[in-house]
């Protein structure tokens, strides 16, 4: 029985890698007149071209159980835009329908790495400058639900079409779900105050059970500061963790002297 099971599991592990092969060659690669048409520069295009290589690259790592790790020895996952303008401010990339595909095969290859390849170990996933509307996190959020990932990273993803809503429910539903994620970061995400209380409901809620958070970073993330009601919420639901060793990160919030 022992040795079926085996059989079983090295059969959908192979499956699994000719999808990602088949996946792989049968992409059909994005022309860059079709960003061109979309009035974007050729530096966009540059960067753009790089960002799919990237992802296609992560995409295989994790289908082949072959994730780097980086200078703190953690198994790590980095899809990111990088392109700044004149005044070398970062751009962030829009989001466009040809994507898609890309975000449904790394949804499928974070399951596959932690069905197949993660034994003890865990992921830190970063996703950075890249526009995320709710289409998107739709596509994500089963495998976010799912994975062993440990920390998870968004900078500058929210999509201007939709509210920061979405981004907070898709972490309440993650955290709820997934007790391996210990460490939740945002950065350049702006976050109403009922954005804030979701978030931190989830990480109460997470708090009460026996796999707490314990760490929390919301860098840059309120427009006109952060006020003290807001801080006050913050406070009161990493202060529910029973680690005693939290790590909180609010820098570039406008704080005043008396809310810190």
């Amino acid at each position: 029985d022992a040795l079926q099971a085996e059989n079983e599991t090295q059969k959908c592990e192979m499956k699994g890698l000719n999808s990602a092969l088949q996946w792989a060659y049968a992409i059909e690669r994005i022309p860059r007149q079709h960003w061109l048409e979309r009035g974007c520069d050729e530096e966009y295009v540059d960067a753009m071209e790089n960002l799919l290589s990237s992802m296609e690259e992560s995409i295989k790592d994790l289908r082949m159980g072959t994730v780097s790790e980086n200078e703190f020895g953690e198994n790590m996952i980095k899809i990111e835009f990088i392109l700044q303008d004149e005044v070398e401010n970062y751009i962030h990339a829009d989001q466009d329908e040809t994507l898609m595909p890309y975000w449904k095969e790394l949804a499928a290859a974070l399951r596959h790495w932690s069905e197949y390849h993660a034994d003890d170990k865990r992921l830190e996933v970063e996703i950075v400058y890249i526009e995320m509307p709710k289409a998107v996190l739709d596509i994500l959020r089963p495998a976010f639900k799912q994975s062993r990932i440990e920390r998870v990273y968004f900078e500058n993803c929210r999509h201007s079409n939709h509210s920061s809503g979405y981004m907070a429910d898709f972490f309440k539903q993650v955290l709820q779900s997934n007790h391996f994620i210990t460490r939740v970061s945002f950065g350049i995400l702006e976050f109403a105050q009922e954005d804030v209380k979701t978030v931190c409901g989830a990480i109460e809620s997470r708090n009460a059970g026996s796999q707490p958070i314990e760490g929390l970073g919301m860098v840059n993330c309120f427009e006109n500061g952060i006020d003290t009601q807001t801080l006050k919420t913050i406070l009161a639901s990493i202060t529910t963790s029973r680690t005693g060793n939290v790590v909180l990160n609010l820098s570039f919030n406008g704080m005043s002297s008396r809310e810190a």
